[in-house]
Formats: structure tokens, C-alpha cells, sequence
């Protein structure tokens, strides 16, 4: 009895030993892990009067984006393109006059900084209202990056 447990136990440390040297590591995609995205160029565009027009960039321009609205509304701007593609990446956010109303003389401004990922022509778009209810205003921006 006693063998036949010995033997149990041979085969059974015999079989964690083979299945461990089996494993090897993994190399880790560094790039899964980069946050950082493209290195920024320095040129930061302002977009802020140019709602319904193209802005032509490059990968790692910096959009600039001021939007403003009525503080004691409860509506607000929301990003509603691009969503995906990982066209850009959100550098900065500001919003000034929302906790205090009275800052901007009952305003708030929602300031965006935006980094430019990738070469490509895509849609930037943000609506201006309460979720679930009509819009009341857009800002629409066609970004050409080449």
C-alpha cells in the first residue's frame, strides 16, 4: 500500500514538473501598454470658429476646442464622434463655471485639448443639450490628417 502511494505521489510530482517546464514566457507587447500614443508635434490648431469646416493636420497635432453654454441649464456637451478608430486622444478637459455660476456671469465653458493619433479624414462632433433629449446645438469639424 504504502508503494502504491509512493508511486502516486512520483508520478504526480513527476507530472507538475513536466507541465512547468512546458511554459515559457510570454514577450510583452510594450505598445499595449502605451498610453502615450504618438509623440506631440508642438502645434496646438484652435477649432473653435471653424464649426461646419476641414482642418488639415498631422499625427501628433494638438486640436484645440472651446465650447461654451448656459451654466444653470443642466444641458452640457457630449463627444459624439469619433468614438472609435483611435483617431484621437484626449490630452486636457476643462470646465470652467459649472461649480460657480457666477464666474462667468452664469456660462460655463468646456475647453478640449485633442491629440491627432493617426493619419486619416474623420468626423469630430459634439453635441450640445441634455442626454435623452433633442440637440440644441453642434459643433461638426472634418479633420484631415495626413
Amino acid at each position: 500500500m504504502n508503494r502504491k502511494i509512493l508511486l502516486l505521489l512520483v508520478v504526480f510530482g513527476l507530472a507538475i514538473f513536466l507541465s512547468a517546464c512546458g511554459k515559457k514566457e510570454q514577450p510583452v507587447d510594450v505598445d499595449e501598454f502605451n498610453t502615450a500614443g504618438v509623440p506631440e508635434t508642438g502645434l496646438v490648431i484652435d477649432v473653435t470658429e471653424l464649426n461646419g469646416q476641414t482642418a488639415t493636420t498631422t499625427p501628433g497635432d494638438v486640436i484645440y476646442l472651446k465650447l461654451s453654454g448656459e451654466a444653470d441649464s443642466g444641458n452640457q456637451w457630449s463627444v459624439i464622434s469619433p468614438t472609435t478608430g483611435g483617431y484621437i486622444m484626449l490630452t486636457d478637459h476643462q470646465l470652467i463655471g459649472i461649480a460657480d455660476p457666477t464666474i462667468l456671469d452664469g456660462q460655463f465653458t468646456d475647453e478640449w485639448w485633442l491629440k491627432i493619433e493617426k493619419v486619416g479624414t474623420f468626423d469630430l462632433q459634439f453635441d450640445y443639450g441634455t442626454f435623452g433629449s433633442e440637440v440644441i446645438e453642434s459643433f461638426e469639424l472634418e479633420i484631415v490628417s495626413l
